[in-house]
This record gives structure tokens, C-alpha cells and sequence, in this order.
């Protein structure tokens, strides 16, 4: 071999050493090169490819998609950083505007955590809240030896209503419904559940939990008051392959024996994120409280069009009364830029829901061009007509309403698939005034910001 084509060889194998940097394409292109100018043969040339893929076996992956990723060589260990941010802008005037609430602005969400996988059938996911207080939002750990029947242990976002498993990042308005009332819908919780896809297109999950809330753990008194939530869903699109269509139906059922303390805090605000107009009060002779809430979810959409709806009630059985609270909420949108909606829809694991919708073109400033526009309408009600102010069991304040209805517009411009910037009217009437100033109701303005990863 010749000094030229020495040279050459030490040049290819030099810039090949470099396998931990993103070279693999230039190492590539300059063997080729070198073979094309006569400097290697094409049997050394394919001797360098081959040693260079071997190499390339052996390397981790470092990439961002919607969010920092590290993957292991063999693909089975993985690392990816996640966050949000949510900016909110708040402004109200009631119907008789005769007292309105003062305009306001907060973080509504600043979330930051990391998750992953090891060895294929090990996943865990740890994240914490930092908006008005810092808390820890989940944390758990996944067994996924099998497909069909994954376990997985902590605190976690069950899997009941639709709306609550959507993340807030991807919701149809800035808040959700009076389905995601406390009283109803079990959100996160401590315990374990067991989940799983058992044939393509069907989702369920069974969770033990302690049902009691958020970062909070089951005392002495409550050692025998598990809470049972179990879900089950379909999406007969994705069973049938029917192209850019979802039709998503669900059913949840939970059932707890409580402790008459976890309903002190039973209340409900307007969708706007106003005045609170339902608060529960126990009478002191509750001691013992059975809870049976059933709930049935629903979504059609075809190509950027969306309909989406939710009934839920819940039976709240004391040793003195029984009584019921049911909630609603029925939502249509409508992609005007004309994103399909079944891209964004996730028919996996814990069970179904829409995700991250993302543009056909990202928005570019300099053209004025690309990005997603969405137009959202939705109607939603709450009645808890059973609870009175001088109801037995449970009452509420006689200042306060029992039930309320709420119609809501929303428009939201996604520039690309990590932002949103969304503004929502909500207009509420409550069925009977609330207040000391006799509100009927309540107009609301609700403008968000968001970045996400």
C-alpha cells in the first residue's frame, strides 16, 4: 500500500474513532469519497462501512422530540426529561354585574421531571410542581413484562373520565369540566394499578388506592377504606383501521367505603376559575359513608372535526342520607388549519385519550405562515340538587347554588407541537344566586400561554 493511500486510510480511521460524537453520516460520506477519488478500493472502503456500523452498534442516542431523550445502544433503557409552563390571564364581570371578581394572573402550571425505562420492562416517571406551592405531583414505578398486564406502584393518574387523563397540555379549554369535580373523578392518588392494551384498540385498568388525594397518606383511621377505580375503553377506529377516524367509547366505575372527613372539602368552582359556588357541609352525625360513582365517556372524530362528551354521577350513601351529584359536559371542535384529530389520539395502556396535536407546518414568522388553529365550543353542567341548605347528611350554605351551567368558545393557535396560545369565554348561570350580592352568574375571560417538552 502506498504513502498516499496510507494517509487516506488514517484520515477515514481517525475521523471513524470518533463514535461517541454525531459523525456517522461524515465518516460515511468521506469513505465514499476517498473510494470515488481512486485514495481506497472498494473492498477497503467497505471494510472502513463495516467497522463504522459495528461501532455505531454500540452507540447511545441523544435527541429531542417534544423533549430530551437518551437512549441506551440496544434501545432498551431510555432517559427523557419533561416540563411545562402555563401562563394565565384571568378577567370576569357577573351576569347582573353587580359585584365583579377581581382580574388576575398566575402561573397555573410550572411542572419539571424526568422519566424512563430500564432494561425493557422496568419504567418509572418522577415529576414535581412548582406553580403557587412546590409538591410532588407523581411518582411511581411500572413492571411491563407483559403487555396486556403492566403493575405499577406510587402516586399516579388513574385512569377515570377521558378529560382526566388528558394531560392539562393537550385539554379543549383552559380548565376542564364539572366531571373533574373532586367529588367524582378520582385524579392522582397513592396505591397501584394494573393495565393494559390486551388487544389492540381496548384498554382497561384496575387501581387499589387510598383515596384520600394528592400527597396523602392513609392514616390508622382510614387502614381499611381503600378506594376501587376501574376502567375500560375501546376505540373501534383503531380496531378497524379506519383511517384518520377515532370513535372512542369508555366506561368507569369506583366504589369506597369513606371516611365522612374526605368530603369536607367537596366543592366546585365556576370553568372560568371565579367563585366557588358549591361547598359541602357535614352534619356531625355522619360517621359512616359509602361512594359508588359511575361515569361514561365518548369521542368521534373524523379528519379535523371532534365531538367529545362525558356523564358522570356519583352516590354519596350516609348513615343519614343519600344523595347524588351528576356532572357533563359535551365539547365540538374543529381544526380549521386541517390537522386530522385521530394523529393526536393515543389508544395504549392505561386507556385512551388525545394528545399532542401537531401542525402541518410549524409557524414561521417571517411569512406568517404555518402553524394550527383550532376553534373549541362545549356546553357543561353540574347538579347537585340532592344537597340543600337543609338537607340531611350533607347541606351547603345558603348562599351558596346547587347546580350551575356553563357554555364556553375557545380559540387556540398551536405555532408547533411544544406551544399553545389559547383564549376562552365561559359564561355560567347558577340556578339560584349566590352571595351576599345575589350573583346569578358569571362572564369570564381566559387567556393561556404555554410551552411545553
Amino acid at each position: 500500500m502506498n504513502k498516499k493511500k496510507i494517509l487516506g486510510l488514517s484520515v477515514a480511521l481517525a475521523v471513524s474513532s470518533f463514535s461517541n460524537l454525531s459523525f456517522a453520516d461524515s465518516t460515511e460520506d468521506l469513505i465514499d469519497a476517498l473510494v470515488t477519488k481512486g485514495v481506497l478500493t472498494e473492498d477497503e472502503g467497505a471494510l472502513l462501512s463495516k467497522g463504522r456500523k459495528a461501532e455505531k452498534k454500540k452507540e447511545g442516542k441523544v435527541a429531542f422530540k417534544n423533549g430530551f431523550k437518551l437512549q441506551s445502544p440496544d434501545g432498551n433503557s431510555s432517559l427523557k426529561f419533561a416540563g411545562r409552563v402555563q401562563l394565565d390571564a384571568r378577567g370576569f364581570g357577573d351576569v347582573d354585574e353587580s359585584s365583579d371578581k377581581p382580574d388576575t394572573t398566575d402561573i397555573r402550571r410550572a411542572y419539571f421531571g424526568v422519566g424512563g425505562t430500564y432494561n425493557k420492562y422496568y419504567g418509572f416517571k418522577l415529576n414535581g410542581s412548582f406553580g403557587s406551592s412546590a409538591k410532588l405531583d407523581v411518582a411511581h414505578f411500572d413492571l411491563k413484562y407483559l403487555k396486556a398486564a403492566q403493575l405499577r406502584f406510587g402516586q399516579f393518574k388513574t385512569s377515570m373520565s377521558l378529560e382526566e387523563r388528558t394531560s392539562s397540555r393537550f385539554l379543549n379549554f383552559t380548565e376542564r369540566s364539572y366531571v373533574n369535580n373532586e367529588l367524582i373523578t378520582t385524579a392522582k392518588q397513592q396505591g397501584a394499578m394494573l393495565f393494559g392494551t390486551p388487544t389492540k384498540g381496548v384498554n382497561y385498568s384496575f387501581a387499589v388506592i387510598n383515596g384520600y388525594g394528592q400527597n396523602t397518606d392513609m392514616g390508622d383511621a382510614k387502614n381499611d377504606s381503600f378506594k376501587y377505580v376501574f376502567h375500560l375503553d375501546t376505540d373501534l377506529a383503531t380496531m378497524n383501521k379506519w383511517k384518520n377516524k377515532v370513535f372512542h367509547l369508555g366506561f368507569n366505575y369506583a366504589t369506597h367505603d369513606a371516611d365522612p372527613s374526605l368530603f369536607e372539602d367537596g366543592e366546585q368552582q365556576t370553568l372560568g376559575k371565579g367563585q366557588t359556588f358549591f361547598d359541602l357541609v357535614k352534619a356531625g352525625g355522619v360517621t359512616e359513608i359509602d361512594q359508588d360513582t359511575f361515569g361514561f365517556e365518548f369521542a368521534a372524530a373524523n379528519g379535523p372535526f371532534k365531538v367529545q362528551a362525558e356523564y358522570a354521577t356519583t352516590n354519596i350513601d350516609s348513615n343519614l342520607n343519600d344523595q347524588d351529584v351528576d356532572a357533563y359536559y359535551l365539547d365540538a371542535g374543529w381544526l380549521i388549519s386541517g390537522e386530522s384529530y385521530s394523529k393526536s389520539y393515543k389508544s395504549k395502556s392505561s386507556g385512551g385519550k388525545f394528545d399532542r396535536i401537531k401542525p402541518a407546518q410549524d409557524f414561521n414568522p417571517k411569512t406568517f405562515t404555518g402553524g394550527a388553529l383550532e376553534l373549541m365550543a362545549g356546553v357543561s353542567g353540574f347538579d347537585a340538587s340532592d344537597i340543600t341548605s337543609s338537607s340531611a347528611g350533607f347541606s351547603i350554605a345558603s348562599t351558596d347554588t346547587n347546580e350551575a351551567d356553563s357554555w364556553r368558545v375557545g380559540l387556540k393557535f398551536i405555532p408547533d407541537a411544544n406551544t399553545r396560545f389559547m383564549v376562552n369565554y365561559i359564561d355560567t348561570d347558577f340556578d339560584t344566586p349566590i352571595n351576599s350580592t345575589n350573583d346569578n352568574g358569571e362572564k369570564a375571560i381566559n387567556i393561556r400561554a404555554q410551552y411545553d417538552f
